[in-house]
């Protein structure tokens, strides 16, 4: 268990499947006891009926549509973990109420025998975690990216990055890496990736998103690629290693970025000259440079770009570039 009512990993004995998978996808984060065993401190044997009684929360969804299907889970002992600052192991024992009298005092005393086996066990958890997240090094394979990209995990903590990046951090103009953690300067930018990074290690069923944005002159398509994790019914982990993301943050500029000229017809009825217009300006160029570039007046340019901004309902050169990018031809 997580503090934040997420379940990375779960081993269990006399419980239906089902009712152990319903737990982990929803009924975890509402566990009432969860708020419990926060304020209990690591290595403390807890009695339900002593401590907390089952019957206290009689009234909430966790025990109206989970636990009281359940009778012989009622009653429980337990010992709670710590892995680090944010993981918590719980190991619990379960009983129906009706044997808690006898079944408190002797499952209280089993887990005081192997409490400090338990706790070496998880300590080894925890090193086998940390010699498996040291040997996935994807160094190499990142600085083959001729783009700035980054390993960072939920929290948008820097695992790993190439050269590009870290030249990227130093300039400071697009991304930064204060205390080790990724940031991009652009709020629209930072927004989606923070929800991005959050979304794929969370366990969605998409392993990769992109998007495209135009912070300060700068074009750019950022792409979140969930990586290979260790684990899994092969290898069943005490303490999983924690997921990571590689982002790559890709200049958009000359003729790296295509429009659809198709997709900007039928989603907001675009010439192909304004389409042609629109590809220029999301290629980083101005628009006296398009003005070149067309061989037309800086004045029709601009008139267009009025009409572009009309059909599209934008109003600013980088609100029309972050959204045309995203209708770019693969």
């Amino acid at each position: 268990m997580t503090r934040h009512a997420a379940v990375n990993a779960a081993f269990g004995e006399g419980i239906d499947p089902s009712h152990a998978a319903s737990y982990i996808d929803y009924y975890a984060a509402i566990n009432p006891w969860m708020a419990y065993w926060e304020t209990v401190p690591a290595g403390r044997i807890s009695l339900s009926e002593r401590d907390c009684p089952s019957s206290s929360f009689r009234d909430s969804e966790f025990y109206a549509d989970w636990l009281d299907e359940q009778e012989h889970l009622k009653a429980a002992c337990g010992l709670r973990l710590d892995v680090d600052r944010k993981n918590t192991i719980l190991v619990g024992w379960h009983y129906a109420l009706d044997q808690a009298h006898y079944a408190d005092r002797f499952t209280e005393d089993i887990l005081r025998r192997i409490k400090d086996g338990l706790a070496g066990a998880v300590r080894n958890a925890a090193l086998l975690r940390h010699g498996l997240e040291r040997s996935k090094r994807l160094g190499p394979l990142i600085e083959r990216i001729d783009a700035p990209a980054l390993l960072v995990d939920a929290g948008r903590r820097i695992g790993e990055a190439n050269s590009a990046a870290a030249i990227a951090m130093v300039r400071g103009d697009l991304i930064t890496g204060l205390g080790d953690v990724l940031a991009l300067r652009d709020p629209a930018a930072q927004r989606w990736l923070e929800e991005t990074v959050a979304r794929l290690l969370s366990g969605s069923h998409k392993s990769y998103d992109r998007a495209t944005f135009a912070p300060g002159g700068h074009v750019v398509r950022i792409s979140v690629t969930r990586a290979p994790e260790f684990g899994g019914p092969s290898l069943p982990l005490l303490v999983r290693p924690r997921p990571q993301a590689l982002v790559v943050i890709e200049p958009l500029v000359g003729p790296a970025l295509r429009l659809d000229p198709g997709s900007l017809k039928l989603a907001f009825g675009l010439s192909a000259a304004e389409t042609r217009l629109c590809e220029i300006l999301a290629n980083g160029r101005s628009l006296a440079e398009a003005a070149e570039i067309l061989r037309l007046s800086e004045g029709t340019v601009r008139q267009r770009a009025k009409i572009v901004f009309q059909k599209t309902g934008t109003h600013r050169q980088g609100q029309l570039i972050a959204l045309v990018s995203r209708l770019a031809a693969d």
